[in-house]
């Protein structure tokens, strides 16, 4: 399994109508994780903005796939996010979800699920000694988003 190290680039801006209520929140570090048959693959999170979006590629089974994340609603408690799943290319489904500062939310479509966490108050992993290359459970025994 390769990971190809996550972009950003930016959206369209979006409304944030419980920011303002909760105070400004303008980056939230996201982490996502990717299971599929069983193995987890998962990835040390980035810093990102509100008005950003967010693409994580993960190559298994000989195929890429695509997660693209964008804020719709970025608060402190929680944050609406728009998450986009696609495999070469092609996306495969898309749903907005509601996510909860700091916890994991979880969308299972047939044979993947995708595990989320956004966190305003998260910073980078820096406990993992491999820098980008992010391997499979049974390889990598510093991974500490494992169990993400």
């Amino acid at each position: 399994m390769i990971l190809v190290p996550a972009t950003t680039s930016a959206a369209e801006p979006a409304a944030a109508p419980e920011a303002a209520a909760e105070g400004e929140t303008h980056a939230a570090y996201v982490k996502v994780a990717l299971t599929r048959d069983g193995n987890t693959f998962a990835h040390p999170g980035f810093l990102m903005a509100d008005d950003e979006q967010g693409v994580f590629v993960i190559q298994c089974e000989g195929k890429d796939h695509e997660i693209t994340l964008s804020f719709r609603e970025l608060g402190e408690s929680r944050a609406r996010v728009l998450v986009e799943y696609g495999v070469n290319g092609r996306v495969q489904w898309a749903e907005e979800i509601d996510v909860e500062a700091g916890d994991d939310a979880q969308l299972v479509k047939g044979k993947s699920t995708l595990t989320i966490n956004v966190d305003p108050h998260g910073q980078e992993d820096t406990s993992r000694g491999d820098g980008d290359q992010i391997d499979g459970p049974k390889n990598d025994k510093d991974d500490p988003l494992g169990g993400l």
